[in-house]
């Protein structure tokens, strides 16, 4: 099971450090920041700039680029001149009277620093809200099903036809909708010989019918089997190499698919000795050396013959799958057969998120079914012994999962509808 994390996003919050510092305003003064000096010109001067005991106050600064006020003195004559016309950082204070002190320079109405001791507080809601929308949008594993068919000289007639109704219905069903197949046969040739010495299968590798994607491909697929005439023995060994091979070749190439195999047959290995292995337990070592491969690659095998159960059964059970599927019935057990198949080949899991960045908190992860673009939310339940009818969703390990695991009904719901998909919402991230 794969992830898509098709297209969604994770958005993790993590906290920031606010600093506020006053620094200050000013070309290159390095002085302690001293608040605008008052425009009052009557307001008494109780600073250093007090006269001396016989002459007079020095006259004002001018403010803002205007000119300094005259001196005070004693008498009128003993008061300085009046200062020259201010900068704009403020006017030259006035010449002193006799025995008077200069008075300081104004630092200019335009010089004072404007101090905002406010900030702006973080936006609580929104971050929440983001938070909330940390979701990732997963769908089932695509299914890729390569089909390996007997065209013996046994399934003449009525066989032939049986399989091939069956083949074509699954292939056009609703249900099938997505997934990849291709088609090869078996013999390969009508003269009841093995295609080389060793049954190497190598020559079963590539497909009779490309990889398409159902149910547009089904036209395809049907057209060729049309064509197939039943003839020859069953050479199982070289089919069975040939099908895992290029099953396993597809899963290289696809790595976030699930690759099968299915093998479909009416009788017992059989290739006038010419192929190494012909018995039941040696075929299925041979599922069993790509099953416990890498990658693994699992064998579905279907009889529709009492003849070929023995060696169907070991396929299957060496391959991965358990059970071989007895399709001796007809083509709509052929059916059914092929919908389990179907059913049980992709597990309903997907692997636990791992956001970009953040850490997530298992407990606050939620799950919604989205089909169509409704959606409804699935609940969680503790382990799958408490998966009731109304289905749900639960994870391997408690403590610490690796996996989000559906219960047997909504896995069910979400198989039979091609446009299903989970919303996994990761709630707020750790850090």
């Amino acid at each position: 099971m794969g992830m898509k994390r098709s297209v969604a996003t994770v958005f993790g919050f993590a906290p920031a450090l606010l600093s506020l510092g006053l620094g200050c305003s000013g070309a290159s003064s390095d002085s302690d920041f001293v608040p605008p000096a008052t425009n009052d010109a009557s307001a008494p001067d109780v600073s250093a700039d007090t006269a001396s005991n016989t002459g007079g106050h020095a006259g004002a600064a001018g403010q803002g680029g205007s000119s300094g006020q005259a001196g005070s003195g004693v008498d009128a004559s003993a008061g300085g001149a009046a200062g020259v016309a201010g900068s704009p950082q403020g006017g030259a204070a006035g010449a002193p009277a006799s025995g008077g002190n200069g008075g300081e320079a104004d630092a200019g109405t335009d010089s004072a620093p404007d101090v905002d001791f406010g900030y702006d507080a973080p936006n609580t809601d929104a971050a929440a809200e983001a938070c909330a929308s940390s979701k990732v949008e997963a769908s089932l594993q695509p299914l890729d099903m390569y089909f390996m068919i007997d065209r013996s000289g046994s399934m003449k007639g009525n066989p032939w036809i049986q399989q091939g109704l069956a083949l074509s219905e699954f292939f056009s069903a609703q249900g099938s909708t997505g997934i990849s197949v291709a088609l090869q046969y078996f013999p390969l040739k009508d003269d009841f010989t093995a295609m080389d010495l060793q049954c190497s299968g190598q020559a079963y590798v590539s497909p009779f019918v490309d990889w398409g994607v159902l149910p547009a491909h089904a036209a395809a697929l049907d057209a060729a089997y049309a064509t197939i005439v039943p003839a020859g023995n069953t050479p199982t060994q070289e089919a069975l190499n040939g099908v895992l091979k290029g099953a396993r070749a597809r899963q290289l190439l696809l790595p976030d698919h699930v690759v099968v195999a299915v093998m479909v047959s009416d009788g017992a290995p059989c290739c006038n000795g010419t192929c190494p292995v012909e018995d039941a337990t040696g075929i299925g070592q041979i599922a069993a050396s790509f099953f416990n491969g890498q990658p693994s690659v699992r064998t579905f095998a279907i009889y529709v013959a009492a003849d070929a159960s023995d060696v169907m059964t070991q396929i299957a059970v060496q391959g991965g799958t358990t059970q071989a599927y007895n399709a001796t019935g007809g083509n709509l057990a052929l059916l059914n057969a092929l919908k389990a198949i179907q059913g049980t080949a992709i597990p309903c899991e997907f692997p636990m998120p791992q956001p970009d960045a953040g850490i997530v908190n298992p407990d606050q992860v939620t799950m919604e079914y989205v089909s169509g673009g409704a959606s409804s939310p699935v609940p969680r339940v503790d382990n799958a012994n408490l998966c009731g009818p109304n289905g749900g969703w639960f994870y391997d390990v408690n403590a610490d999962p690796s996996k989000l695991l559906l219960c047997p009904a909504t896995c069910s719901t979400m198989k039979a509808d091609p446009n299903a998909k989970v919303s996994i919402s990761l709630g707020c991230l750790g850090s």
